[in-house]
């Protein structure tokens, strides 16, 4: 029964049709639902209003993140599509090159087992809860799905290896994320101006994501020194008002050089933050008390931490921390530090720095 099931296996692969020939369309065209196109939008818009075209750079940053992870779903089938051919086209020419059947020569180049009382077992407790189906009655399913596991895995490592002999490259281009242009002009900043890769950052002094955040900044600072320039910039979302004041103080305290040491010791005391705080902290600081007070009093404080929260929401932003690194919007998912680095060295591959 496993070679006779192997023979249904061994080409899990759908021939790619001719489509032009199928549609009639000429070599310079493409076909599509409709018709034949050259496939090129030559405007650059994505669509026409009252007399006007619109293309992606006038659309909302959130629409274009929209649109970016759209195009990496169809980027990624397609890179599918493409493995699946490329296996297809290399076992056609083994098959030729040992004058062998291609079923037969695809069943040599696996190793597979039949799976284990145990593996199948693990696997039906595992995924019991969508399995309505008693044990002994899926049983063979459960071989069959397994076996197909075992035989897309060591596909796909074979695949890896042609690629690694530099024997195929593929040509399709992958969809870039679309950069963010923010307004960061006086807005505090360490690092050297011409640092390779700029990091900015929106937080909220009240937010114990952020408070950890920080933390994680101190060390990427390190690790990157002058390759990396790092931008702070308030988005006051906490509703009791407090963080709003701690960033006001921020800015007064910057107007008096000491922006990063009020910043740090701001978030080391997240847990007991007040409306007094920015006083206490300036206390601390050994800053110029009289200043300090002038300069929260007036209306300057407020007008700049504002500035930063629009621009913040002109972003589609609606949660903090927020990262962009040379203006792409950093998703974080799971672990901080480690999305961080990678879209830092990332940054800095580009620049071939």
């Amino acid at each position: 029964m496993l070679k006779r099931w192997l023979y249904s296996l061994c080409l899990v692969i759908t021939l790619l049709p001719t489509m032009a020939a199928a549609v009639g369309c000429s070599d310079e065209t493409q076909p599509t639902l409709t018709g034949c196109t050259d496939g090129v939008n030559h405007s650059g818009a994505l669509f026409h209003f009252d007399g006007v075209d619109f293309g992606e750079s006038d659309l909302d940053l959130r629409i274009r993140e929209k649109l970016y992870e759209l195009a990496i779903v169809y980027y990624r089938e397609r890179e599918q599509l493409m493995d699946s051919a490329l296996w297809q086209i290399y076992l056609a020419r083994e098959a030729e090159r040992q004058k062998k059947d291609p079923q037969q020569l695809a069943m040599t180049l696996f190793n597979l087992t039949p799976p284990t009382e145990q593996a199948m077992n693990a696997f039906y407790q595992a995924n019991k809860e969508k399995i309505v189906t008693p044990y002994e009655q899926v049983k063979p399913q459960v071989a069959q799905f397994l076996l197909q596991q075992q035989m897309l895995e060591q596909r796909a490592k074979l695949i890896d290896n042609i690629k690694n002999e530099g024997r195929y490259a593929l040509r399709i281009a992958k969809p870039q994320p679309p950069i963010a242009m923010i307004d960061t002009e006086g807005f505090p900043s360490k690092g050297s101006l011409l640092a390779p890769v700029e990091l900015v950052e929106f937080a909220d002094y009240q937010c114990p994501h952020c408070k950890s955040a920080a933390e994680v900044m101190q060390r990427l600072e390190k690790r990157y020194a002058d390759k990396l320039r790092v931008i702070f910039m308030d988005f006051p979302i906490n509703r009791s008002g407090i963080s709003r004041k701690i960033a006001e103080g921020a800015v007064c305290a910057d107007q008096q050089g000491k922006f990063w040491e009020y910043h740090k010791t701001a978030f080391d005391l997240q847990s007991s933050l007040s409306a007094d705080t920015p006083l206490d902290l300036a206390n601390r600081l050994g800053l110029d008390l009289e200043r300090f007070s002038t300069c929260l009093q007036s209306t300057d404080a407020g007008v700049k931490v504002a500035k930063a929260k629009s621009e913040a929401l002109r972003l589609g932003l609606d949660s903090t921390p927020s990262f962009f690194v040379n203006g792409i919007h950093v998703n974080v998912h799971s672990n901080l530090e480690q999305e961080l680095s990678e879209a830092i060295d990332q940054a800095l591959k580009g620049t071939g720095s």
